[in-house]
């Protein structure tokens, strides 16, 4: 499944967002500042690939990132403000992507 998130400050596309193409390297396309070429041709800046590698499949490290913070937290260390942030706004993405094909694929905006 391909998902696309379009912005006013860039955009995002992955390939393999539910099923991994590749376990051992997640890739995805981005760009920032882009705006419409001359002649409404195209855009600029072309959207740049970015390839993360790992070693071990992604399901196997959000569950060891999952046993981490649950360890931090019972022996008394603060919890990482960041990953409310970054689930939150995830699922902010899916609900709108779910909401654009119940509708007939119409582009819906997020709100953070």
């Amino acid at each position: 499944m391909d998902i696309i998130a379009l912005g006013t400050k860039g955009n995002f596309r992955v390939h393999d967002f539910v099923i991994p193409f590749n376990e051992k390297v997640g890739s995805f396309y981005a760009v920032d500042n882009s705006k419409w070429a001359e002649r409404a041709v195209g855009c600029g800046p072309e959207p740049g690939v970015f390839k993360i590698a790992t070693d071990m499949p992604q399901e196997t490290l959000m569950i060891q990132e999952f046993g981490r913070l649950v360890a931090g937290i019972r022996s008394g260390e603060p919890r990482e403000n960041k990953w409310p942030i970054i689930s939150r706004k995830t699922q902010l993405v899916i609900d709108a992507v779910v909401a654009s094909v119940k509708n007939g694929f119409i582009p819906v905006k997020v709100v953070y």
